[in-house]
């Protein structure tokens, strides 16, 4: 756009009278561009007025807002449920391993048992005879 006239440069047109036309040329002038100015306003009310169809309201960012809330609700609800069966596993887990741990008892007790047959069957007999044995040849001399 060019420039505007503004009121300063009107007062030639209000004040001179000398009827030869001039000031009705720039009046002309002047509501030509008013014109022209009045289109281009049209034509960016309407460019404007076709943008704001799709701006979003107050309404509708609080309804965004709301289903964000109850989205965001409702994936903590998931997100709980997965936690509460992960936790379920886990204690099955250690429920078994809590078995294992008995069954490694119950051997280890099997073991120290079998341990201590052998070493009543098998050592004392032994370690009697070595002592006879010793008794016999180092201290009876026989």
């Amino acid at each position: 756009m060019g420039s505007y006239l503004c009121p300063s440069d009107m007062s030639d047109v209000w004040h001179k009278d000398e009827g030869n036309g001039e000031n009705m040329d720039i009046l002309e002038q002047r509501v030509e561009r008013l014109e022209e100015d009045t289109r281009q306003i049209k034509l960016d009310l309407a460019v404007l007025t076709a943008r704001s169809e799709n701006f979003a309201t107050k309404t509708d960012v609080a309804e965004l807002r709301a289903e964000l809330i109850k989205e965001i609700a409702a994936s903590e609800a998931r997100t709980n449920i997965r936690f509460e069966k992960i936790d379920e596993k886990f204690e099955r887990i250690d429920e078994k391993f809590e078995r294992i741990d008995e069954k490694f008892e119950r051997m280890f007790e099997k073991f120290n048992d079998i341990n201590s047959r052998i070493t009543w069957t098998l050592m004392i007999p032994a370690l009697v005879a070595v002592l006879l044995w010793f008794v016999k040849t180092a201290i009876l001399k026989i």
